[in-house]
Parts: C-alpha cells; structure tokens; sequence
C-alpha cells in the first residue's frame, strides 16, 4: 500500500484536491478523445483546434502531475511518446485545420519548450528530440536565433543552432543557466544551485504560477526541468543541489542509468487513425505511403514512398520544411 505523502515528488501537492483534479482531467480527456474520434467529420474548425488544444494541455499536465506524484520514471517514459503525438497534433501546420505555433518570446512558450526538450532526452527518448524541436522551428522567425541559451541546448543535443551570441530572452534565472554551461567544471553546480533557488519567482507571469495557493488547488507541480538537462548534457556533480526544490534529481538519475530507448513505431498506426497523419519534418523518413504536400513549397503536392526521405526545401520564406498528409490522396488526372 502506498502512502501519498511520502511517495510524492512534489512538496505543495495535497491528496484530496490533486485526486480530484486528475479524475476530472482524465474524465476530460475521454470525452475529448470521443469527440476527435466520433465528431471529427462534422467539426469546424475552431472546434477541431479547441478540442486538440485542450487534449494536449490535459495530457500535459497529467504527465507532469505523474511525476510530482512519485510514478516510476520507467512508466513516464513509455506514456511521453503518446505526449508528443498530442502536441504535434495541435501546434504543427496542418493541411485542413488552421494551428497556432508556440512563440518563444513568451514565457509560458519558452518553458513549455525547455520542458519537453529536457523530457525526450532525460527520459532517454533521443529519436524524440529532434520531433521535439521540429515543434518550435514552425515559428522560426520568431523563435530561432534569438536565445543562447536555447540554441546551446540544441547543439549539445546534436541539432542544428542559430547564432544567438550572448541573446537572452529572460534576465531573471536563465542567465545563470548559460554561466553553469560556459564555466569551469568544478563551478558549474554553484550556478545551478543558484538557478534553482530564483526559477520559481523567475517564472511569475505564467499560467501556473501560484497554483499550489489557490483554493481549491489545481496544479500538477513546479519542476526546472531545463537544470535537469544541463546537468545530464554537461555531467555536473549534483550532490550539491540534488535536495533543492524544483529539480528533478529523479529524471537525471534515470537518465544517468539507462540508455536511449527507442520510441514505439507509430507508422503502423497511422493508416488506422482519425484524420490525417501527424505532419513530417524534410529530411526525415515518410511514416506512411500516399500523396503530401509542404506549404514551404507551392504546387508540392506528390507521392512518397514509405520511408523515403521527404526532402527540405531549401531558402523557403515559410521556415523550416513540414510535409503535411494531404486530404487529396488520388493521383492527379492526366
């Protein structure tokens, strides 16, 4: 028998209102499910983007209430694959339904993009990373180029970077992230420590901020995922900071012990699901046979093979490269 209080990650949940918050989000989810799955045909498409929007923000904050609760990390990383599909879903282009990407320059969007990039790699979903990105490169203009510290993170994870020289979009804790990484080994853990301790105030100004004080409480839990990441990406001795709040010592210790896992294929699946497949980034295999088009590229309309590689279409004013599935799979009369 498990015991709540003692099992959870998470200082500031209380049982009785975080029970109920999830039995209604899970309740959410289903019904939300049911209407992709039963009323798609006849959605417009506000409701289309409503429905995928909120599903995405459920299952969000499930995963994250998951880990402040104490799951076993080994269990969180065979759901979060099921998590990216969701957000792709809402924040990727689209050949129907109109999407709204995730802008940077906002503090909720940069924390949201820290967070699941530190996810994918700390609970050792590298095939995931790059799918991750793809999700912030639909804005590129606005979102590439403009923070050192993000594109730090992209390099050390092995994708391409933007130089963003000394650019910084938050002045308040992120900076002492970017001092961790650029200073000699043994002062990393002091910059770290002192992140730490300035996230929380750092972060007000998002939705979630002061949550835990709220009667009834509705929050799923505060986590700095990003000093997680640096401290994987960089090998930082945390045993300096391990105990402090907000860090996730869990996930890095997972990470520290296991290796990349591969994601389960969902080429397979996609044939059988509702709607159009989830849209491909150039330069990445095709998931599944038929006709797709970029809107990087007038007229690209064309068939692809599976697993051929969907090519980038390079000097786009559009951005990054996303093949959508397109709605018209007959070939084209001659």
């Amino acid at each position: 028998m498990t015991d709540f209080y003692s099992d959870r990650r998470e200082r500031f949940l209380n049982e009785e209102p975080y029970l109920l918050l999830v039995n209604a989000t899970r309740e959410n989810v289903a019904e939300l499910e049911g209407y992709l799955k039963n009323d798609l045909a006849s959605a417009d498409e506000n409701a289309w983007s409503r429905w995928h929007s909120f599903l995405a923000g459920a299952k969000f904050s499930l995963f994250v209430g998951d880990y402040s609760v104490g799951s076993p990390v080994q269990e969180i990383a065979k759901v979060f694959p099921s998590l990216i599909q969701a957000v792709e879903a809402e924040n990727l282009p689209h050949p129907i339904y109109q999407t709204e990407p995730v802008f940077l320059e906002e503090l909720d969007g940069y924390h949201y993009a820290m967070t699941l990039l530190s996810l994918a790699n700390l609970l050792r979903h590298d095939d995931l990373v790059p799918r991750v990105a793809a999700l912030f490169d639909v804005a590129r203009a606005e979102n590439r180029g403009k923070d050192a510290l993000y594109e730090a993170l992209l390099g050390k994870l092995g994708l391409p970077t933007v130089p963003a020289k000394g650019m910084l979009r938050f002045l308040k804790a992120h900076p002492l992230l970017s001092k961790a990484i650029e200073a000699a080994p043994q002062k990393r853990p002091l910059f770290i420590a002192e992140f730490l301790k300035k996230w929380y105030p750092a972060m007000k100004g998002t939705y979630w901020h002061g949550l835990h004080d709220r009667a009834p409480q509705s929050f799923f839990g505060y986590w700095a995922f990003e000093a997680g990441l640096v401290t994987y990406l960089w090998d930082i001795d945390d045993s300096s900071y391990r105990d402090l709040p907000f860090y996730p010592k869990d996930l890095v210790d997972y990470a520290r012990t296991h290796g990349a896992v591969a994601s389960p294929d969902t080429s397979a699946s996609l044939s059988a699901q509702d709607g159009p497949p989830v849209s491909t980034r150039g330069g990445e295999p095709c998931p599944l046979a038929g006709w797709w088009f970029t809107p990087a590229k007038a007229g690209s309309r064309r068939y692809f093979k599976a697993d051929e590689v969907m090519p980038v279409i390079e000097g786009s004013s559009y951005g990054a490269t996303f093949w959508q599935w397109s709605a018209d799979q007959t070939a084209p009369k001659l």
